[in-house]
């Protein structure tokens, strides 16, 4: 096999667009002209230099790897070719979706489109892990101000609701606030506990519970439990639906001209489903 490979330095400075030959595995060669092509804008002589040295072994390597596949799968080589024709059937057919998908106006989906169908099928949305809501907060066991702390966490009044997060902040105490669902193994990662036990038993308490650690007070109340089973939350389930929303529109679009071409081909006789009752 014959293997030819054009090389020097100085020809690469600031190379042009010709038809000058650069490399060449058997019949099959590699111009500076294509090389051009594809060398990145802007780039400093050293480095076109190393950039076009590995782009040349690479094709090299391609085109050698090629041949021996060829003449080691001769013998399948219809095989090659069907695959090839299907893999070039499929990307025209995803073309002409995305084409037909292009040229119908943009789906609108409201709040009102997605409780309608969260409705419909509540029952395909359910907890596959246990969710929670709750709050974390934790200090140094000689922390001075712990009972005050704790007085304005218990009380119902906002404005000692707000002393307790500006106490939080200001003495740089961890305090963290989960408003939104998050799975109980991450609400749990925050706390002190053993990774390799079970915790289910606290899903069961809304109390503030405490947990002594190296020298630090960690409390925390679990305030909403979602466990495994429980219809899923319009909150939750939301992006979900209105990702399926989206799929169904672009489906039933396909589909439609997909309809439309295969009338209109059968009615003009360019197309026929033969044994069929006419």
């Amino acid at each position: 096999m014959a293997l030819l490979v054009v090389w020097g330095c100085n020809s690469w400075s600031g190379f042009k667009a010709d038809d000058e030959m650069v490399a060449r595995v058997g019949t099959t060669y590699l111009y500076r002209s294509e090389l051009a092509v594809l060398m990145p804008s802007g780039i400093a002589t050293q480095d076109s230099v190393s950039y076009s040295k590995a782009f040349i072994e690479k094709w090299i390597v391609e085109q050698l790897k090629q041949q021996e596949a060829e003449k080691l799968f001769s013998h399948s080589e219809k095989d090659i070719d069907r695959l090839v024709e299907e893999y070039r059937r499929s990307l025209l057919v995803h073309r002409i979706d995305r084409h037909y998908l292009e040229s119908e106006p943009c789906l609108e989906i409201t709040d009102k489109d997605i409780a309608t169908y969260y409705n419909a099928h509540k029952s395909d949305f359910r907890i596959s892990q246990p969710m929670v809501k709750g709050e974390i907060f934790a200090m140094d066991e000689k922390f001075r101000h712990r009972e005050q702390l704790l007085k304005w966490f218990n009380s119902s009044k906002a404005e000692h609701r707000e002393d307790f997060v500006e106490l939080c902040r200001k003495n740089n105490l961890l305090h963290l606030q989960f408003d939104e669902w998050v799975s109980f193994s991450d609400y749990l990662s925050n706390l002190p506990l053993l990774r390799t036990s079970k915790h289910d038993g606290l899903l069961d308490s809304r109390k503030l519970q405490r947990i002594h650690h190296n020298k630090t007070y960690y409390y925390f109340r679990i305030k909403s439990v979602l466990k495994v089973g429980d219809t899923m939350p319009l909150e939750m389930a939301k992006e979900n639906i209105r990702q399926i929303l989206i799929n169904r529109h672009r489906a039933d679009v396909i589909h439609r001209h997909e309809e439309r071409i295969m009338n209109n081909a059968i009615s003009s006789g360019h197309a026929r489903i033969y044994g069929e009752n006419k």
